[in-house]
């Protein structure tokens, strides 16, 4: 884990409890069993859905590791073993499983203040927890649209309650099902209301119409915050967030031709009746 990010507590432990509990989670849904490379990666897959979202508020390096992260899980071994972020991983796992590297008591972390060790100066010590060497690489733009249809915040809003409850409707998930009683209704007695005004109004740049993509969006942003694609949540709240973020990265030609746009665009034409 030291790899992807770095979570410390005032005990200088690894992870608190709440983590160390999300990652078990994590790690058991992939299998009860020793992990592969690949299944220990998919299980790091979960973690980053969980605490590096792919949202605006998330750092851009944060969002792109995600984004790649999410992409190797998908590829083919050959594909993977060309990506940096898949090979510092492997090297990762090597360095840590094996017993000549470093003392079981040694921690890989640098503690407050200290800096990345330089290999010309004296006393470097080879072996050392194996650092990514570049960046994780840049995750493509969203592809936009124009002369797209345009809502209004209650229409966005009804839109939003509209198509998560054709999910609930077909997948009967009681998580869902909670969210939706609970979150219905649209006035400033609805706590996901407010935070859905406050979206519209920094996607639409405080103007009173949003087009059909940029609701989308808010709702892929509001999704991977709510209901990411980890053992934490639903099999059919993760398979929705999977779908939208697969959906929104997609050309507008192809986006229109899979179920999730037309889920949406039947949302649309409810609300607009």
């Amino acid at each position: 884990m030291g790899s992807v990010t770095l979570w410390r507590n005032d005990n200088d432990e690894l992870f608190d409890q709440a983590i160390a509990e999300d990652w078990h989670a994590f790690f058991s849904d992939v299998s009860n069993e020793d992990h592969t490379l690949l299944e220990s990666f998919q299980a790091v897959k979960q973690f980053v859905n969980e605490y590096l979202p792919d949202i605006a508020e998330t750092t851009s390096v944060s969002r792109n590791l995600t984004y790649r992260i999410r992409m190797i899980c998908e590829m083919s071994e050959a594909q993977r073993d060309q990506e940096p972020v898949w090979q510092n991983w492997v090297a990762t796992v090597n360095w840590i499983t094996n017993p000549n590297v470093v003392p079981v008591n040694e921690s890989p972390f640098l503690k407050k203040g200290q800096s990345l060790p330089n290999p010309k100066k004296k006393g470097f010590r080879k072996n050392q927890f194996p650092v990514a060497q570049v960046l994780p690489a840049p995750r493509p733009e969203i592809p936009l649209a124009s002369n797209l249809e345009k809502l209004d915040l209650t229409q966005s809003y009804h839109v939003f309650m509209n198509s998560l409850t054709h999910y609930q409707a077909t997948d009967s998930s009681r998580e869902l099902g909670d969210f939706l009683q609970k979150s219905s209704a649209d006035g400033e007695d609805n706590q996901e209301y407010l935070y859905w005004e406050d979206t519209f109004s920094r996607f639409s740049r405080k103007e009173k119409l949003a087009d059909v993509l940029k609701t989308l969006l808010m709702m892929w942003e509001y999704v991977e915050i709510e209901f990411p694609d980890n053992a934490l949540h639903a099999q059919p709240l993760r398979k929705l967030s999977y779908e939208i973020w697969k959906t929104v990265y997609m050309p507008h030609s192809q986006r229109v031709q899979t179920k999730l746009w037309q889920n949406w665009s039947a949302a649309v034409h409810q609300a607009l009746e």
